[in-house]
């Protein structure tokens, strides 16, 4: 099918009524969506860590909790906290010895109430989403025009991954927005060089680092996109003082050699604001003390030179220093699961399946249709080159590094997608003829309703191709569709099908008991870890099973050998999409079992004590 170029559009520089109404629809029902999910869901694994480190940010200006993280979406996150009686102990072990894990069990669940710090700390993410929305819609309004802009919305609202990372409080969703924010202002930058568009733009970038190590990517992706623009055959507009256009090849690298330098000076200056320009981890002199850098010494010396020099002489903040180190030694590969299999080295193909299964399908045509729509030469090229390339680049980087654990670190890529999308569904509406209208309307309310039927449950969607997010433990697990968040639906499913007995195999770091579970556990991944817990099954045994441990990734060999048993039966029930019920036919151990240590045990993936 041949679809011809939409004329060059000429958006006006003020939205239209219906253009502002449309967009304010869109940003509420957004909001609604989020908010509503985020009232239902238990604490993620993660959340703990984010949700105390968020408050000791922000409050005491303390970042001994949790460097392995940025600290400004967490700050923003921790800003209606102030408001809360927030209840802390700074005598607690945990605390002086930054124990995250112990403190942050302790800080939601045992000195606050968990539900109501978890909600105030997720709208905040709600709320950034919807900005993110935002953005992509004036930008593509922008770039491609008022059709391509409409078609964002639908694409943004009722995405499944902007709405399940706007309902939690994770740094992904900070990491995808203030990403895509650079890239745009990179974009003006080189479309009309001023000293604000620069400042802007580093600002963007400090930001980009303030949230997500993975922001790193920006450094390859400007380089990519600076020198196609160096390549490229127009002039270099610029404005520091009198205007001008820098046409000389030369000339052209010192300005844009130049211009880097100077967005690099402001995001350094953005990254000491975002840690208050503080340059320690605490008040406290001696909690320094109490990091060890030389066990994180790199395997690359340049790099570990380079980082000691920066910490020797307070070049960046020790907070943010140490968590790259940490960074660059930990994104190596670690234990992953993809179709059925285990790696410990991960897998090539992780994100492509990743993407291929947790993208709508509907979104994946379109995409499909902005691929072919490349191969002809149209008016919007050069903004083309801002939207796919920062997507083959960051991807690229993602499929290299085996740390094979959530689709959402490919988050970053989604604003950029939705552009290339919504801008090759303009081109079909533009096609004037009633069959590509209809097949665009089919597309939308395609995608619209395969998120709505699956709400508030898009952390676990997957799409068609799968059999949807009920088969999604079969493909990927983890934040992929199991982060611990459903704990809250288990006693409550369990009173519902009348069974008071039942063994529970728990994939998170909330505490069961907290959400009214009482069962006796079996090998569970959760962390702090202090239960026993039974390998015992005996026939009528009712097993709920968290889909992460369902698969043993993360289990001992010999746990690995009870899932593996237990996935040969078929399940009674499901909790959500993350809990599978079973009722045991078999005996475990085995009879003859060779392996003493098989009827019960400790946690066996405890990274600290309670």
């Amino acid at each position: 099918m041949s679809t011809p170029e939409p004329p060059p559009s000429k958006p006006r520089s003020r939205l239209g009524v219906r253009e502002g109404l449309a967009l304010a629809l869109a940003l509420t029902v957004y909001l609604a969506l989020a908010v509503h999910g985020a009232r239902q869901s238990a604490g993620t694994f993660d959340e703990p860590a984010h949700v105390s480190a968020a408050w000791t940010h922000l409050a005491l200006h303390d970042y001994r909790l949790s460097p392995d993280h940025p600290p400004l979406a967490k700050t923003l996150a921790a800003v209606p906290l102030l408001f809360l009686d927030v209840r802390m102990d700074t005598t607690d072990a945990t605390w002086r010895s930054h124990r995250i894990w112990g403190f942050g069990r302790r800080f939601l669940y045992r000195w606050n109430d968990a539900d109501r710090l978890l909600f105030w700390s997720r709208v905040p993410m709600a709320v950034l989403g919807a900005g993110l929305i935002l953005a992509v819609f004036l930008w593509t309004r922008a770039r491609f025009g008022r059709a391509a802009a409409a078609l964002t919305l639908p694409l943004c609202v009722f995405s499944p991954d902007l709405l399940a990372h706007g309902q939690i409080l994770t740094t992904d969703l900070g990491a995808a927005a203030t990403i895509f924010l650079a890239v745009v202002a990179l974009d003006a930058l080189l479309r009309r060089a001023t000293p604000l568009r620069m400042a802007l733009c580093g600002l963007a970038v400090g930001a980009a680092l303030g949230c997500k190590f993975s922001a790193l990517g920006l450094v390859p992706i400007f380089a990519v996109l600076v020198v196609v623009e160096w390549l490229g055959p127009g002039p270099l507009r610029v404005a520091f003082g009198k205007e001008r256009q820098v046409e000389a090849r030369g000339k052209r690298a010192l300005w844009l050699v130049g211009l880097l330098l100077g967005v690099a000076v402001v995001a350094f200056v953005g990254i000491w604001a975002c840690y208050g320009f503080q340059g320690s981890f605490s008040a406290d002199p001696a909690i320094s003390s109490t990091f060890r850098w030389d066990a994180l010494e790199s395997e690359q010396p340049v790099v570990h030179r380079a980082i000691t020099a920066a910490h020797e002489h307070g070049l960046l903040p020790e907070p943010f220093l140490f968590g790259l180190v940490r960074f660059l030694k930990h994104s190596e590969s670690r234990r992953a699961f993809l179709l059925g299999k285990l790696s410990d080295t991960g897998f090539v193909l992780y994100f492509p399946v990743s993407l291929l299964v947790k993208t709508p399908l509907p979104l994946l045509l379109l995409l499909a249709l902005a691929l072919a729509g490349l191969l002809r030469p149209g008016p919007d090229r050069r903004a083309l080159r801002f939207v796919w390339l920062p997507v083959v680049v960051y991807f690229s980087l993602a499929v290299a590094k085996g740390m094979n654990i959530g689709h959402r670190h490919l988050l970053p890529l989604y604003p950029f997608l939705f552009v290339a999308a919504a801008a090759a569904g303009a081109r079909l509406f533009a096609w004037r003829r009633p069959l590509g209208r209809l097949a665009l309307g089919v597309l939308c309310t395609w995608y619209v309703f395969g998120t709505l039927r699956v709400h508030p449950h898009e952390l676990s969607y997957f799409n068609e191709t799968v059999g949807g997010p009920a088969n999604g433990w079969r493909v990927l697990v983890d934040s992929n569709l199991d982060w611990g968040q459903d704990i809250n639906r288990l006693a409550p499913w369990m009173r519902a099908h009348g069974i008071a007995r039942y063994k529970l195999s728990y994939f998170g770091t909330a505490p069961p008991s907290y959400y009214g579970v009482d069962a006796e556990m079996l090998p569970s991944y959760t962390i702090p870890y202090t239960t026993h817990f039974t390998r015992q099954v005996s026939p009528g045994d009712v097993l709920a099973v968290s889909a992460t441990n369902l698969q043993g990734i993360y289990l001992e060999p010999q746990d690995q050998r009870l899932m593996a048993r237990l996935r040969q039966e078929t399940p009674i029930g499901r909790v959500a999409y993350s809990i599978l019920i079973y009722r045991a036919s078999f005996v475990w151990p085995p009879p003859h079992d060779p392996n003493p240590s098989s009827a019960g045990g400790f946690g066996i993936v405890s990274q600290e004590a309670e």
